[in-house]
């Protein structure tokens, strides 16, 4: 697929949207109530990933850590912070294959135009789409870890649904373990604000009951 159709930062502009600490907190809190000790996570579409690799770190010492991103800029931050951190696309599966053995993987492409943060974008408006990876990870790599789809604040049962049933028509073992709705009061910046909704997030598995769990973290 062509980088062209995808959202990529400005890196003109002196910020670009990352993940807010109390989000990647309420992770590690789901990570360690709901999986065995992960020995290697990877984020696909991982942008500025340097809290993520903190945190996860910083939970679980020995964990392997590596992130995935189609912009050379921002790979090459990552690597300058030491970062493990390869630049391919999310929907190409050479790129994806060393991921493979990951215990969780993280996938979150841009959910507004042009990484701001301001200009949200749909579930199905998301590129790479949530179909299309999962239907290639699950389907074509046989991918046997967890898969959290990070989603627009706007998802709705029904985006879940689709997305859940396509799923199960390549791994009938693979279920929706949670729905993760994660609020927060800081931004991507460190800055505070009135309580927001931040993320849905989508725990697909074949190691976890097929529960669809409602859950809300709230900062």
């Amino acid at each position: 697929m062509s980088t062209l159709s995808y959202h990529t930062p400005n890196h003109q502009q002196r910020a670009f949207a990352r993940t807010n600490a109390q989000t990647i907190r309420q992770r590690v809190a789901l990570m360690r109530e709901l999986l065995p000790p992960p020995q290697a996570i990877a984020e696909i579409c991982c942008g500025d990933c340097r809290r993520q690799r903190d945190a996860y770190t910083a939970a679980f010492p020995h964990i392997r850590y590596t992130g995935l991103d189609i912009d050379a800029q921002v790979v090459a931050a990552n690597r300058a912070r030491g970062i493990t951190c390869a630049q391919g696309d999310a929907l190409d599966p050479a790129a994806l294959a060393p991921l493979l053995p990951v215990d969780l993987l993280f996938f979150g492409p841009p959910l507004s135009v042009s990484c701001d943060g301001h200009t949200p974008l749909a579930f199905r408006q998301v590129t790479p789409g949530y179909l299309p990876f999962a239907q290639l990870l699950f389907g074509q790599l046989q991918f046997a870890g967890t898969l959290v789809c990070i989603c627009p604040n706007t998802t709705t049962l029904g985006d879940a649904r689709w997305l859940y049933t396509h799923i199960r028509q390549l791994r009938p073992d693979a279920g929706l373990r949670l729905i993760h709705h994660s609020y927060a009061t800081r931004t991507g910046n460190d800055e505070p604000t009135p309580l927001r909704h931040k993320y849905v997030e989508l725990w697909f598995s074949p190691i976890l009951n097929d529960a669809w769990e409602l859950r809300i973290s709230e900062a």
